[in-house]
């Protein structure tokens, strides 16, 4: 009996949703292709398609484009997301500026990695990560840093989002937990009221809950004066959702001036949330397009 031989991935099409041509060059500004070959794309064998993808990095350079996709499908997009979390140094970062979850090791400690199917689950001391990795979901790379690789996993708009609340709110259990045992505890949006994530608070009876309660439908901004001093009591572990998925990190909460742990971590800074910023610095997507991780490389985050 013959064994059909493997047929192999498609190779996938550099399009970021960016679709607007170089008067100068006549490529794509945002896939740095000509015309011809975004219209011929679809019949194009693979070794078309492969020569087209070596002659893009020439093409982004001349352009001047930074943001550009990486040729992964998405089961690519998850083990090259493994690898960088087996590897150990970098960053993983959901949320948007001002309110950000930090998946890293401490030092000395190891990162544990599952998969399967299109989904990736990490653990490390203190922190927890799941990543879903559908047929929405893009690899790009910011290209022509001075130090350190920056990977963005951007998904689709028309792939769903996160809730969205315009203060602090009661969710009920947090059934999508990554760990069965936390599916009973309360999760708290705490409002951050953005499409991009969602920055919330896991909590049991205590005084952290009973805050919360009694400030329940508020803003951010006036909330977080009657729940702050409980939640750094308390530090319960916080939950930041993207489009991609979620972070959960156990650290303890540094109190008003002190400074966050080495490993996982999380930052809410209601000054910098007020700028409505999806991204950092430099780091716009086209409209097409949520943030749904990104990730640094050692001895990048931070720099700018």
């Amino acid at each position: 009996m013959n064994t059909p031989a493997p047929v192999a991935p498609a190779i996938t099409s550099p399009c970021i949703g960016l679709c607007k041509l170089d008067a100068a060059t006549g490529y794509c500004l945002g896939c740095a292709r000509t015309g011809d070959e975004i219209a011929t794309w679809r019949d194009a064998t693979g070794a078309a398609r492969g020569a087209i993808w070596a002659a893009l990095p020439a093409r982004f350079d001349q352009l001047g484009v930074t943001v550009r996709r990486r040729p992964w499908d998405r089961l690519q997009i998850r083990d090259e997301a493994a690898a960088r979390l087996q590897a150990g140094p970098g960053t993983w970062v959901m949320g948007v500026p001002g309110a950000v979850a930090e998946f890293t090791a401490a030092p000395g400690a190891r990162v544990d990695i599952e998969t399967s199917g299109d989904t990736l689950i990490a653990r490390t001391s203190g922190a927890r990560l799941r990543m879903a990795f559908g047929d929405r979901v893009r690899a790009l790379e910011l290209a022509g840093q001075d130090a350190g690789e920056r990977l963005i996993l951007a998904v689709k708009r028309d792939a769903g989002r996160p809730e969205r609340h315009p203060g602090l709110t009661l969710c009920g259990p947090d059934t999508n937990a990554i760990d069965p045992a936390d599916r009973d505890a309360m999760l708290v949006d705490l409002g951050v009221d953005r499409s991009g994530a969602r920055f919330c608070v896991r909590l049991r009876d205590g005084a952290a809950l009973a805050s919360v309660r009694a400030a329940e439908g508020l803003p951010l901004i006036e909330s977080l004066p009657r729940i702050g001093a409980a939640l750094v009591t308390e530090s319960p572990t916080r939950v930041i959702e993207t489009a991609l998925g979620r972070i959960e990190v156990d650290t303890r909460i540094p109190p008003p001036g002190g400074v966050s742990p080495a490993g996982p971590h999380t930052h809410l800074l209601p000054d910098h949330l007020a700028t409505g910023q999806a991204m950092p610095p430099g780091m716009d997507l086209p409209r097409a397009y949520l943030p749904g991780a990104i990730f640094y490389g050692a001895g990048r985050y931070g720099a700018g």
